[in-house]
């Protein structure tokens, strides 16, 4: 049985004859700042991520720093607690 026009399908094809006026009505003035708008959100990201990559870097290197500020004040304690082993030990000796 062939198909009817029905208001449904004509709603349909309303739609698609839509879609192809408003795709006549783009200029390329149009097309030229849309270029422009995604470039400029382009480089507006890639600032952003070079932002976020710096300070991730300024971030690290600060930990590390502070990770190694530790390890020689705990470097520090041993050899100080080291050194006064040995003066016992050279003590007891002594004595006997």
């Amino acid at each position: 049985m062939p198909a009817r026009n029905t208001p449904s399908s004509g709603g349909h094809l309303g739609a698609e004859m839509g879609e192809q006026a408003e795709a006549a009505m783009i200029t390329p003035s149009m097309l030229e700042e849309e270029e422009q708008l995604e470039a400029a959100g382009m480089e507006k990201e890639r600032q952003m991520l070079e932002k976020a990559r710096m300070s991730w870097d300024r971030d690290s290197s600060e930990m590390r720093y502070k990770r190694l500020q530790h390890l020689l004040e705990k470097s520090n304690i041993y050899s100080k607690f080291l050194l006064t082993k040995m003066e016992q030990q050279q003590l007891e000796v002594d004595v006997f």
